[in-house]
């Protein structure tokens, strides 16, 4: 997410000369200038009140008349604790009064069904591991010289036992191969929980940053109503024109329609968020946590070293590299007969001796020495190897872009909170007391009011652009917590044999 960060910097010129003629306002104080840090899980988290109803009016109304302007609700420093807008047909299958973070962790850990899908790949490599080093079963039969004459028995009856014999260790090296494929799941396994976690991270914040988003609209709604009412208010005094007055009410239809869609917005991420959970019926309520930045700062060499060190795609592209290897010898060995011995007993009616016999033998490697798979698998050596150094650059080149991210985003947050947005509160205060003792007219107030709200807007998606990168380069930049999860192998030439080798 591509964020730009204007810098409002002029406040609207006085429309009139002198305040003496307007009537007295009332507006509280934007609060103290200073970040409020609620740590994620508090049991207690107070709630600003708002009464959506009574901010949008569903008409402009027409008639100009004077009233007090009255700012009940105090705006807190970037932190919002708004309930959720509720969503339609949602199930009430977890009341709870808020959710924080380690609650829907845990939910998505028990639920994403995609984790139940690694772990099923890891349990179907386990299987395919025990099958690949069993060896042969024997085959038992009747053998059978002549049919008998007339009733009689014939001239030789008796059974056999066939036994084939494994050799070049062809059933260690399977096993072996098949294990290492074991690896490779479990590590694909690892991958998906991050995956999920940090969806659930991402979509959590993305929906705490739109509970807050939704306040500040709410807060700039009522600043364009507060502005539409003076303009009304002066034109009875011959204070402003027509065009002023129109102007206002665009505004208003602006800061309306851009409420709405804060709403609109806050729904569309809830569902986002419970679906990555895996629990679509969760209760739709408040989530509580805090945007404000963790005091750790990620370097760029330390940053790459996490990731080509830790990130489970490079480990399971070298699991996959010993997986070739390994079936590189396991198909050179392929040729070496095996040898099958077959014993047979009987009776033999024409003597009245009973009998017993051995046959061995073992194919000759003449024609099919399974060259070409070797081949096949010597390459597939060559791709998984040349699949190393790929991986490597395309993740270093990933994390080239979200540390960059979040370099811009971490040094937005600052510049936001220890000066545009103290500063743009400092404005407000000194024009509203100047409004109190009648130096200053009220457009001018609303204006700075708007301003810092604005400001708040934008500190929050710096907020939220700076978790995004940070989850991102903390989680080793595996995100797809709903998509199919990774094969352990793909299956190819050499697996598609009714007995794993």
């Amino acid at each position: 997410m591509k964020i730009g960060f204007p810098v409002t910097v002029g406040l609207l010129t006085a429309l009139v000369s002198g305040c003496a003629s307007s009537p007295d306002r009332q507006i509280t104080d934007l609060g103290e200038s200073k970040p409020v840090s609620i740590a994620l899980c508090d049991p207690s988290p107070a709630k600003i009140k708002t009464d959506r109803s009574s901010k949008v009016p569903a008409s402009i109304d027409s008639e100009t008349k004077l009233v007090a302007h009255e700012q009940t609700e105090e705006l807190p420093f970037a932190e919002y604790d708004i309930p959720l807008v509720p969503v339609s047909g949602a199930l009430e299958a977890h009341p709870q009064t808020f959710y924080c973070l380690n609650d829907l962790e845990s939910l998505a850990q028990a639920n994403n069904p995609t984790l139940i899908q690694s772990a099923a790949q890891v349990e179907a490599s386990r299987g395919a591991a025990y099958q690949a080093g069993l060896y042969p079963n024997p085959v038992v039969g009747y053998a059978s010289d002549q049919i008998g004459i007339e009733g009689t028995a014939g001239e030789l009856q008796g059974a056999f036992v066939s036994q084939e014999f494994v050799t070049g260790g062809k059933l260690k090296l399977s096993r072996a191969k098949w294990t290492q494929q074991i690896c490779i799941a479990e590590t694909n396994l690892s991958a998906q929980y991050t995956r999920v976690l940090n969806d659930v991270r991402i979509h959590f914040y993305r929906t705490l940053a739109a509970q807050q988003m939704l306040s500040v609209h709410d807060q700039l709604l009522a600043n364009a109503q507060d502005n539409l009412q003076t303009h009304k208010e002066m034109l009875n005094l011959g204070q402003t024109n027509q065009a002023g007055l129109l102007q206002a009410e665009v505004d208003l239809h602006r800061a309306r329609l851009k409420q709405m869609a804060a709403e609109n917005n806050l729904e569309q991420e809830w569902r986002d968020l419970v679906a990555m959970v895996g629990t679509p019926e969760l209760q739709c309520t408040t989530l509580k946590g805090s945007l404000e930045p963790a005091t750790e700062v990620y370097d760029w060499s330390s940053a790459m070293h996490q990731l080509l060190e830790n990130s489970p795609e490079i480990v399971a592209a070298w699991e996959r590299v010993q997986h070739d290897e390994i079936t590189v010898e396991r198909e050179r060995v392929q040729p070496i007969p095996n040898i099958l011995v077959n014993v047979d007993f009987g009776h033999n009616f024409e003597t009245n001796n009973n009998v017993a016999g051995v046959t061995a033998g073992l194919p000759l490697p003449v024609f099919d020495r399974n060259q070409g798979t070797v081949d096949q698998a010597l390459a597939d050596l060559n791709q998984s190897r040349a699949n190393v150094k790929r991986l490597e650059l395309s993740l270093m080149s990933k994390l080239s872009d979200k540390y960059r991210d979040y370099r811009t985003a971490r040094q937005h947050v600052e510049t936001y909170r220890s000066e545009m947005l103290p500063k743009a509160k400092e404005a407000y205060d000194l024009l509203h007391e100047s409004y109190k003792r009648r130096r200053a007219p009220w457009p001018e107030v609303l204006m700075a009011q708007k301003i810092y709200y604005d400001l708040q807007a934008e500190y929050i998606m710096s907020q939220l652009q700076y978790h995004e990168s940070e989850i991102a380069i903390r989680g080793m930049l595996l995100t797809g917590g709903l998509e199919v999860p990774a094969a352990p192998m793909s299956g190819g030439h050499i697996d598609a044999v009714p007995k794993p080798r």
